[in-house]
Formats: C-alpha cells, sequence, structure tokens
C-alpha cells in the first residue's frame, strides 16, 4: 500500500467511525426524548396524593393533641380539654370500610374511655400514667386495624419513672 491509499484508508475509517458515533448519539438521544414524555406522566400520577377520609383527617388531629398533651406533662403541666370524640370516631368515614363495625366500635369506646380518665386527673402523675394508658389504646387498635402509624403512635409515649 502507498503512503496516500494508507492516509485515505485511515481518513475513510475516522469518517466512518465518526459517523457512526454521531448516528448512535443521535438514535440515545431520540429514544430518551421519546421515553421521557411516558415517565413524566407516570410521575405525576404517582405524585398525585390519595384523598384522606374523614377518619384519617380526625387521626391526624387527635395525634396533633396528643402532641401537645405529651408537650405540656412533660412541662408539669395538667391537661384540660373538653373532648367528646367517641361520637366523631364512629361516624367517620374511614379509608377501608373493614374498619366499621362493633369491635372498631368497643375500641373507640376504650379510647374515650382512657381520655376521660386522662382528662380527670387530679395531679401530675395520675395524668401521666393515664396519658400513657391513652397512648396504649391507640396502639392497640391500630395493632388491629392499620399498622402503619404504630412506630409515630408510639413516640407518643412518655418516660416512666425508674424506682
Amino acid at each position: 500500500m502507498k503512503c496516500n491509499e494508507i492516509i485515505t484508508f485511515t481518513s475513510m475509517k475516522t469518517r466512518i467511525l465518526l459517523c457512526l458515533i454521531i448516528a448512535a448519539t443521535w438514535a440515545c438521544s431520540s429514544t430518551s426524548e421519546s421515553e421521557a414524555e411516558p415517565e413524566t406522566e407516570d410521575k405525576k400520577s404517582e405524585m398525585v396524593m390519595a384523598e384522606v377520609s374523614e377518619l384519617a383527617a380526625l387521626m391526624k388531629e387527635i395525634h396533633a393533641d396528643a402532641k401537645d398533651w405529651r408537650t405540656a406533662l412533660l412541662n408539669g403541666e395538667t391537661v384540660t380539654a373538653d373532648t367528646d370524640i367517641y361520637t366523631r370516631l364512629t361516624e367517620s368515614e374511614p379509608t377501608n370500610k373493614n374498619v366499621e363495625g362493633p369491635a372498631f366500635n368497643g375500641m373507640s369506646q376504650h379510647y374515650q374511655s382512657k381520655l376521660s380518665a386522662f382528662l380527670a386527673a387530679s395531679d401530675i402523675e395520675l395524668a401521666k400514667k393515664e396519658y400513657n394508658n391513652l397512648v396504649s389504646a391507640c396502639v392497640q387498635c391500630h395493632q388491629n386495624y392499620c399498622h402503619g402509624p404504630i412506630p409515630t403512635i408510639e413516640k407518643l409515649y412518655l418516660p416512666t419513672a425508674q424506682k
């Protein structure tokens, strides 16, 4: 092979290689653009929040109250509130229809009795004990119906005094 032929052959190899790189880059960019549209739609559907049921909204309200009560008790303050939650618990629309019924109503009544005992506590130590009983009532119900919030509920417990 002569020198000119080698240069032309090398130049042709370079051109072919360059064309292949450009074609591959174009093909990849076209594919990722067309695939990006469905992913965007999927991401939009994933980001849509599920509607919160009446019962779930009430549970969030109960949790917020319990956090406030915990803070008050840790500060040595007793809690007073006018809270009759039983009716709202049993009449609120649940996320899952299996939550309705006599067993859930019994758990709601149990919660109401623990809430009443907590609010009626005459001193801070009794209030702390009754508060932890109230939190236990929440955990017991959630062990039967909806396990997801249990770790969050358990954070509401007050530390117990070591003797």
